[in-house]
């Protein structure tokens, strides 16, 4: 008996899908006027006066400085629709038993899979080099400007995303959002990496200690 019921519910909802009617395809984005840049045919410029430079040679894939992606085809320049990956299982063990790390932005074209951070940073970063990694200033994946990434050694992204843990728990303790690395300025974390150091703990407590008797 509940094996006939089943199998009627199955039924009727394969019968109420059909009747769905079906789903209108999305129209393209118009295309964004530009014009190369003659001193640089790697570089395109929109009506607003902002850049674009592409990333790979013989990709057609070009990215401004605010982490927004183009591509290049013969129907014309069209802005890409970034995809996040989802961040449910960040920190979760995989079935082999390693744990999922963070999952950043990216995008897909010609087949293929580009992360973002990556893009904007052979755009207009350079080339890494052998044991170098892409830091994120504030520590926010999803933030691709140019101003929050940078090239460093990995021991030096190490030692930042250290002093990172500590600026969000000073924030949680002491409630205050100042603190928090995704409320400060690139540029000023920069200047909050270059003054402590992970190795006393101490120093990176009364920076946060004074900057609360400050504020």
């Amino acid at each position: 008996m509940k094996a006939k019921c089943k199998s009627l519910c199955i039924a009727e909802r394969h019968l109420r899908n059909q009747r769905r009617k079906p789903k209108t395809p999305r129209r393209p984005l118009p295309p964004v006027p530009f014009t190369v840049v003659s001193e640089e045919p790697r570089i395109l410029r929109l009506r607003n006066g902002s850049l674009l430079k592409q990333a790979i040679p013989g990709v057609h894939l070009y990215l401004s400085k605010g982490g927004r992606v183009y591509s290049l085809t013969k129907y014309g320049l069209r802005q890409i629709s970034i995809q996040y990956n989802r961040k449910k299982n960040y920190g979760q063990k995989s079935p082999n038993g390693v744990p999922n790390g963070p999952r950043y932005p990216y995008v897909i074209f010609g087949g293929k899979k580009y992360d973002v951070h990556l893009l904007v940073v052979l755009a207009w970063i350079g080339v890494r080099k052998e044991g170098e990694e892409i830091d994120h200033i504030n520590g926010n994946i999803d933030d691709c400007r140019t101003i929050n990434l940078r090239i460093v050694s990995r021991e030096e992204n190490r030692r930042c995303a250290q002093i990172l843990r500590r600026l969000r728990h000073a924030a949680q303790t002491l409630h205050d959002p100042s603190l928090d690395p995704r409320n400060i300025e690139p540029k000023r974390l920069e200047k909050i990496y270059a003054t402590l150091t992970v190795g006393e703990p101490k120093d990176i407590m009364e920076w946060e200690m004074t900057h609360h008797m400050e504020c």
